[in-house]
């Protein structure tokens, strides 16, 4: 639990609460904050689950506008992405790293109590004017709906207030010219409607020399609340947002040399993949060029992608209990190009839609409380991209769809005053769809691809057009766009004018006896559904009046899935089964915070994603079933209270996430992969299969050691005035990044931390402060891949930024 960093305001909705309270100035206890994980409102001491919440005003204290900067405050959970529009989440190590839309994510995001299909919507679109961020540790499959395998993150925007007319803003500027500025306009309508209406515009510069990491945010959030009565309550929603910018970049770390020996590439952190410096050094790394690498990367970065939706929320309190309904439609749409893993300029072209509704019926009947419900959800996602991975250019095309339907229900005993019995279950019935193609074209830059006459090739001085990049293939890096290419292969007949009919295998002699392109074509016409029952029983306890003890088990589930990958059309479901005793306590009068959280996750056919091969012997990225792992470990979380203007808190996490049966398959010239290996018998493209035997090793983004700790102090100075300092740091343990467990994929321990000091009035109204963040100016490492032609990438946190904040409510 974390306190607001500044005065908090009350919630008219009894089970929406805004914020965290805050005792009065001088007090000595500690505030509490009021949570929705179990669909009822509570503080969350009183939750007995596993839960971290942040409340708005503290984000807008440690600057955190953008999902990566949550494990600034919760230990458990890693937000990385390696290009694109993708976002992937973590949670003690359950999660996945990809760049297809079509995988679903392990660790559930929903924004304004919507769940969404993908992450980037969700952290897109949510970070100001914000309520509160829950983080629900383990799978949520009862209350909460699809795939939650891993745990959910709940963004809650502040909501409208009734009978209040009030406004706010906060401006902040920084280093690297860094603006961020937020406001609200809350109207009341008379006695019984409220408006909320929110906005932001968020920008800083590259923090990478070709421009990348960067920020380029607005986004605006209307919210109209009716409440006619005290039984009925209808809130409607609408929000836009606009992302826009170079995007995520990466540095070149290194390369694998035919022999795998580690070649550095000599640069910093900060180099990016798009200078003068790193493109020299990326021309020297291949004995030829590829579909267009000579070129250079004449395409800059860049993502433009619109996010938007419309919501309702009808509470109604009837005989039965209270019926909630939420209905919702949400769109994402635009393009990026983005260069990670190395790819000689990737380029995707998407659009994703989603409706959903949800009912809940919830209430009380004698010693029992109730939770019943039901949810349904419909997704289609329409993409086409391209990923020049230099020697290999799939050209991807697919619309894939999702339609997912659960009953709910959830029973709370009450055995005595302090003794409580939980049980729950829920059915959900998922069904999948996908029509798409993909397109590799393959050089071979004088040896010949298993089944073809040698006589037909001349090695090694006359290489495919595709190699020599004489003109007959379209270099990539000076066609650009998506667009113009595909139509250049279709005049040309290298696709045909539908780009869904072609032969599966075609060779190409482009010039008599001068190499080859191997064209081969992969159609997904496929569907299937998916089907699980997932439970949860549990045991509360009070020990005291501010002490409770509990414990858990509860299962969850997340559907197999279609993908565009030759011979490995799709992928099996995944499940885990966690086990949880845990106390939250109070002590000292209010002064003294201990939650305590001991757990056991039993994991099994995990959808992991990795570079491995097709049957054509095609270097592809696929969506694959892991085996099982052991994810145990112990949760620490201390505040205190030792004076009324002191506060410090800690947060300790112990995890041991290992793999107890991973097997990784793959083929030359992809089997750079740091585990033991015997060879299948099989091969690809003429080269052995060999399978690595991974078990044992630590799950991705599973730091053994977790360690979060702050401290404030507020000071009176006079006249209503208070000074107040904070100091947060974090420090993280070495972890894995990637599956191919090679030395540069090994993060590093290192600390961060970040300091704050703020003049503002003691009750409210407005504050004026400084901040610095990454005090030690290291950029860590966040993501690190392994392209596809052998190149050591890696994608990095922001350095020291630094600079001034002014808030202030009317």
């Amino acid at each position: 639990m974390t306190i607001a960093a500044g005065p908090a305001s009350a919630q008219q909705t009894p089970d929406q609460p805004t914020t965290a309270t805050q005792p009065e100035q001088g007090q000595p206890g500690l505030g509490e904050i009021v949570v929705t994980a179990q669909r009822k409102s509570e503080s969350i001491q009183k939750a007995a689950i596993a839960i971290d919440a942040v409340s708005g005003s503290d984000l807008m204290q440690r600057g955190v506008t953008n999902a990566q900067d949550i494990t600034k405050q919760v230990p458990a959970i890693s937000v990385t992405n390696g290009g694109g529009s993708n976002t992937s989440i973590f949670l003690r190590g359950v999660g996945n790293v990809t760049n297809s839309s079509y995988n679903d994510p392990a660790v559930t995001p929903s924004y304004d109590g919507v769940v969404l299909g993908r992450a980037a919507g969700a952290f897109a679109a949510a970070f100001y004017d914000l309520a509160r961020v829950e983080v629900l540790k383990g799978p949520q499959g009862i209350l909460y709906g699809r795939n939650a395998t891993g745990g959910a993150v709940n963004i809650i925007p502040a909501r409208p207030e009734l009978g209040k007319n009030g406004m706010g803003f906060n401006l902040s500027y920084g280093n690297y010219d860094a603006v961020n500025v937020d406001g609200y306009a809350n109207l009341a309508l008379g006695d019984k409607t409220a408006l909320r209406i929110s906005g932001t515009r968020q920008y800083h510069q590259g923090y990478n020399r070709d421009g990348s990491d960067d920020l380029d945010r607005s986004g605006v959030r209307g919210q109209l609340l009716f409440e006619p009565s005290s039984d009925l309550s209808l809130r409607l929603g609408a929000d836009w947002t606009k992302v826009g910018g170079v995007g995520t970049g990466s540095s070149y770390v290194g390369s694998f040399d035919s022999s795998y020996n580690f070649i550095p590439s000599g640069f910093d952190a900060s180099e990016g993949l798009n200078t003068t410096a790193a493109n020299a050094w990326r021309t020297q790394q291949l004995a030829a060029p590829g579909f267009g690498f000579l070129t250079a990367m004449k395409r800059q970065q860049s993502i433009d992608f619109t996010y938007w939706g419309v919501n309702a929320e009808l509470n109604w309190n009837t005989g039965l209990g209270k019926l909630t309904i939420i209905p919702a439609y949400r769109k994402s749409s635009g393009e990026s190009y983005f260069y990670g893993p190395a790819f000689n300029t990737a380029y995707a072209n998407e659009t994703d839609k989603q409706f959903s509704l949800e009912s809940r019926l919830s209430g009380s009947k004698g010693a029992m409380d109730y939770v019943l419900g039901g949810f349904f959800f419909d997704e289609k996602i329409k993409s086409n991209s391209i990923y020049n991975q230099e020697f290999v250019l799939p050209i991807q095309s697919y619309t894939h769809k999702t339609t997912s339907w659960a009953l709910f229900g959830q029973l709370t005993g009450h055995v005595t005053d302090r003794l409580r019995l939980v049980g729950g279950a829920r059915y959900t019935h998922d069904h999948k769809d996908m029509n798409g193609m993909i397109n590799n074209f393959i050089t071979f830059c004088g040896g010949a691809p298993d089944g073809v006459a040698p006589e037909l090739i001349t090695p090694p001085a006359s290489f495919a057009y595709g190699c020599a990049n004489s003109g007959a293939l379209p270099r990539y890096a000076d066609t650009l766009s998506t667009g113009s290419t595909i139509d250049w292969l279709k005049s040309n007949g290298w696709i045909s004018s539908s780009a869904t009919d072609q032969a599966n295998v075609q060779l190409f002699d482009l010039t008599t006896g001068k190499g080859q392109i191997l064209k081969t074509y992969n159609p997904v016409v496929a569907q299937g559904s998916y089907s699980r029952v997932t439970w949860k029983a549990a045991v509360e306890f009070d020990v005291a009046p501010r002490s409770l003890l509990y414990a858990s088990a509860e299962s969850g589930y997340r559907a197999g899935g279609f993908q565009l990958a030759e011979g490995r059309p799709s992928y099996k479901p995944e499940f885990i089964t966690a086990y949880t005793i845990g106390s939250k306590n109070r002590f000292f009068n209010n002064r003294v915070q201990l939650n305590l959280e001991a757990f056991l996750w039993k994991y099994k056919d995990q959808q992991i994603t990795y570079f491995t091969y097709d049957t054509s012997g095609t270097v592809i990225n696929s969506n694959e079933n892991a085996g099982r792992s052991t994810i145990k470990g112990l949760d620490v979380d201390a505040m205190v209270r030792p004076f009324g203007g002191t506060t410090l808190t800690g947060k300790v996490q112990y995890l041991d996430a290992k793999y107890n049966d991973l097997h990784l398959y793959t083929a030359a010239p992809r089997d750079n992969i740091g585990c033991s290996f015997t060879y299948t018998g099989a091969s690809a493209g003429g080269a052995p299969v060999k399978d690595f035997n991974c078990s044992g090793k630590p799950l991705l983004f599973a730091p053994k050691w977790t360690v979060n700790l702050g401290a404030e102090q507020v000071v009176p100075v006079g006249e209503g005035l208070e000074l107040v300092g904070n100091v947060n740091t974090a420090w993280r343990s070495d972890q894995w990044g990637a599956f191919e467990y090679l030395d540069f994929e090994h993060i590093r321990a290192y600390w961060t931390t970040d300091l704050g000091l703020t003049l503002r009035k003691a009750d409210g109204g407005w504050s004026l402060g400084g901040f610095v963040n990454n005090l030690e100016n290291k950029r860590r490492v966040a993501m690190p891949q392994l392209s596809p032609i052998g190149m050591a990438v890696t994608h990095y946190g922001a350095p020291r930024t630094y600079g001034v904040r002014f808030s202030a409510t009317f």
